[in-house]
């Protein structure tokens, strides 16, 4: 149930994903997703690489606390992922608020910035970082 618990737990909407997580647990059937985010079969990502470095989720899947129906709202384009590979403070907050919506960026832009000396954060430009 992962955000689930916390965001939006009663929801109709999300009835079915605790309905198929209810079914997990009795061995039924599994929740028939859509996929909102798809990378090209030779684009390589890993979500615990940033999400241990505290890359928010709202970085890249936008504030889903907000959204009636979860929709793309990055590019995930070489471009888009190489801007924040340069420039990673924009991105990185306090570990333990990384699924926190909302986050003050602008506000922590400083302790970001130190953050990102602190734990020599230094995301790879190298092409075979991605593309495996």
């Amino acid at each position: 149930m992962n955000c689930h618990v916390g965001v939006l737990p009663d929801s109709e909407l999300l009835l079915p994903v605790r309905e198929a997580f209810e079914n997990k647990e009795k061995k039924g059937k599994p929740l028939a997703w859509i996929r909102v985010y798809d990378l090209p079969d030779y684009v390589y990502f890993n979500h615990s690489a940033h999400v241990t470095r505290g890359v928010g989720c709202e970085s890249c899947h936008g504030r889903v606390d907000k959204m009636e129906v979860v929709h793309q709202v990055s590019s995930l384009t070489m471009k888009w992922c190489l801007d924040c590979h340069r420039n990673p403070a924009q991105h990185v907050r306090d570990k333990s608020r990384v699924t926190e919506m909302g986050y003050p960026y602008n506000a922590e832009l400083a302790a970001a910035k130190k953050r990102v000396t602190d734990g020599n954060i230094k995301p790879s430009t190298n092409c075979s970082t991605c593309h495996r």
